[in-house]
């Protein structure tokens, strides 16, 4: 990004003054302008989103930084669980680990976990009440542990899911079955959508990015949270069997029937090859949405996006998923810990955070930014084209007016937790979509190899295994 105009240097160094009283016990700035301190930042961005975050990062370092002796070293770990296992490690001190970074992306989840290892620092030492109440509040204490009640994770930008579509294809489709854009705003109506789109066609209609979103949102959504936190400081897996029963009919068996597939590592990939019509995705991921749709080298189509609030069940009430990694600062010295949360400070503040939210499909943390106008007037001045960015915010906006943002709340073993609910029933399905391939090429029929896999006898197995395995991992 670059510095817009004189106005725009000098209402950045202004801000700086502001900043100099970034500690909330008054005290002066540790910093020394002739002994400049370096930053280590680790975060998951890749792609444009790593654009962004590096241009933000070089002029912070080129305006403030330069004033205040501040450089901050901004370096990608890979993907989410890459930087999560990588930080993880360096609060281990494993053997071939990095040392500690000063400031690391994490969601709640990791974030508790190397808390328990190393010490993190409470943004109430450096974040003044009115600085904290200028962030939208639910974004805010997603960052608010349990054991302590203290905050430390300071959102930086945030983002939920929506269902993505390809819109001329479903429009051709939908006309001629007599479905309309609202036969999508449930799962039972996708479910039926797909059905029919898998038994004209004989392909998928349908993809899920997240598992781990789906099954914490359908317990939500069914009015029964899948944790249950006690007053003890413990907490309870609560998957009822009413909740269990629906995942698995809006889960699984379509996976199983075909109704729906997940062959690449996004379903914006299968979205990209013409395997699915829609699937859901993190908002974030709007710009990875396609322009078009490459059947093979000869056969490309140019298609347009329609992004349509999250899905929730018929019967049941509106929540979806809020996520986005925040930044965490690591306990360390008075001038690291200081230069860190001023950074932050400057990277949430309004004109900042909007641009770097609108370029990637995130979403502002900050009450005075959270406005459509002011958001798709700001995307009109980025040079990101893809128009599902443009669709994602008008549905997001209006998502976080209709529907209740959900974020579990970090303990230990949540960490593992999610990774079983994003791992468990997935797996099963790819093991058994492969058994299926095997015993119908040994001479079965497939109907009745799906009647199997489908019945409440496997249903009922899968459910006590995925307690148990909760069981170990909550109790040990």
């Amino acid at each position: 990004m670059k510095i817009k105009g004189i106005l725009g240097v000098i209402v950045i160094i202004l801000g700086s003054l502001a900043l100099t009283s970034c500690s909330n016990d008054g005290n002066k700035s540790p910093l020394n302008p002739d002994k400049p301190i370096t930053v280590t930042l680790w975060h998951y961005y890749n792609g444009n989103i790593k654009e962004s975050f590096d241009a933000l990062v070089s002029e912070f370092n080129e305006t403030i930084g330069v004033k205040e002796g501040v450089v901050i070293d901004s370096q990608s770990q890979g993907d989410v669980n890459q930087l999560a296992t990588a930080v993880f490690d360096a609060a281990n001190q494993s053997i071939g680990a990095a040392p500690m970074p000063d400031i690391f992306a994490s969601y709640p989840d990791n974030a508790f976990r190397v808390n328990q290892i190393v010490d993190l620092v409470s943004l109430e030492a450096y974040f003044t009440k009115e600085e904290l109440s200028s962030y939208r509040p639910e974004f805010l204490e997603e960052g608010r542990f349990l054991s302590n009640n203290q905050l430390f994770i300071v959102p930086i930008a945030k983002s939920s899911e929506n269902l993505f579509v390809n819109k001329n294809y479903w429009e051709d489709f939908a006309s001629s079955h007599g479905f309309k854009d609202e036969d999508l705003n449930t799962w039972e109506g996708i479910y039926n959508v797909s059905k029919t789109y898998y038994e004209e066609t004989g392909k998928a209609f349908y993809s899920l990015d997240a598992s781990a979103n789906f099954m914490l949102e359908a317990a939500m959504q069914l009015g029964t949270e899948m944790f249950i936190y006690n007053s003890d400081g413990t907490v309870t897996f609560n998957l009822t069997k009413e909740v269990a029963e629906k995942i698995w009919s809006y889960y699984y068996r379509p996976y199983i029937n075909g109704y729906y597939v997940k062959t690449g590592r996004f379903s914006s990939d299968d979205a990209k090859t013409g395997n699915v019509l829609a699937y859901t995705g993190s908002t974030a991921g709007a710009a990875y949405f396609p322009t078009e749709v490459t059947i093979d080298q000869q056969d490309v189509y140019k298609i347009d996006a329609l992004a349509l609030p999250y899905p929730y069940f018929k019967d049941g009430k509106k929540y979806a998923i809020q996520q986005g990694a925040g930044m965490c600062i690591t306990k360390s010295d008075k001038a690291h810990e200081y230069a860190a949360a001023m950074f932050l400070k400057w990277f949430t503040e309004k004109e900042q955070n909007i641009e770097f939210a609108v370029s990637t499909g995130y979403f502002p943390v900050k009450n005075d930014a959270l406005k459509e106008e002011i958001l798709l007037n700001a995307l009109e001045e980025t040079s990101f084209t893809n128009p599902a960015i443009k669709a994602s915010i008008i549905t997001t906006n209006q998502m976080f007016q209709d529907y209740t943002l959900y974020n579990s709340k970090p303990f230990s073993g949540s960490y593992e937790i999610r990774v079983l609910l994003e791992s468990n029933l997935y797996g099963k399905i790819v093991r058994d979509l492969e058994t299926v391939v095997k015993r119908v090429a040994a001479g079965e029929d497939r109907e009745s190899i799906l009647d199997e896999m489908i019945s409440n006898t496997e249903f009922e197995k899968w459910y006590q295994e995925i307690l148990h395995e909760a069981d170990l991992i909550m109790n040990k």
